[in-house]
């Protein structure tokens, strides 16, 4: 027996939004950076990635921590205030940081019943030399005080490499690690509970 898959026009909309995104970010890396736009998107520049393109790789768009200095963010990253509640404690933490801010609510957990609401946050700002400044933090967004015991959160190169780490501890009330770079360097952030991760990927 056959199975249909019935796409929604919010559906259609949404990935014909994402594709237009997706070739106005390759053109500004193109004037922005020329030929070398390429290794953003390409590893192995040189290699026969031609012929290899889409085996056994999934592909994802990076998100472009440049374009939030003009406030232009991707889809699921809001707000502060949209992600945490007024009275949360963190949210104040996370006030006094300056620079530009962004939220994304992620869920962990094996079961709906005990999934943890959690939130990854980026805060960037201009740094000397043409370097920015990123900060990344990892809050509970509901009524949990405290991080799950072990939830970790990894940096890793573009290559896969792992960089840093940090794991919260019973009692915890957040993690959170510092990093720098130039623009065009690529970064990934992976946020881990028991057998389950996230992952996201940036460019400066």
């Amino acid at each position: 027996m056959g199975t249909t898959i019935q796409t929604s026009s919010k559906d259609r909309l949404e990935k014909a939004w994402q594709a237009l995104q997706g070739a106005q970010d390759l053109q500004e890396d193109r004037l922005r950076f020329g030929l070398d736009h390429v290794n953003l998107y390409v590893e192995d520049v040189e290699g026969d990635w031609i012929e290899t393109w889409g085996e056994g790789q999934q592909w994802q768009n990076p998100v472009n921590l440049g374009k939030w200095f003009q406030e232009r963010f991707e889809p699921g990253w809001q707000a502060i205030d949209e992600v945490f509640c007024p009275k949360k404690d963190s949210l104040a933490l996370i006030r006094e940081t300056a620079g530009v801010k962004r939220a994304k609510t992620l869920q962990l957990g094996h079961e709906t019943s005990k999934q943890r609401p959690i939130a990854l946050i980026v805060t960037i700002k201009a740094e000397s030399h043409g370097e920015t400044g990123v900060l990344v933090q990892v809050y509970p967004t509901g009524d949990r005080p405290e991080l799950p015991a072990g939830l970790q959160l990894t940096l890793l190169s573009h290559h896969g490499d792992r960089l840093h780490e940090v794991v919260a501890r019973n009692a915890d009330s957040g993690l959170q690690m510092e990093l720098s770079g130039q623009p065009g360097e690529r970064y990934t952030l992976q946020v881990t509970l028991e057998r389950e991760q996230v992952t996201e990927e940036f460019v400066i």
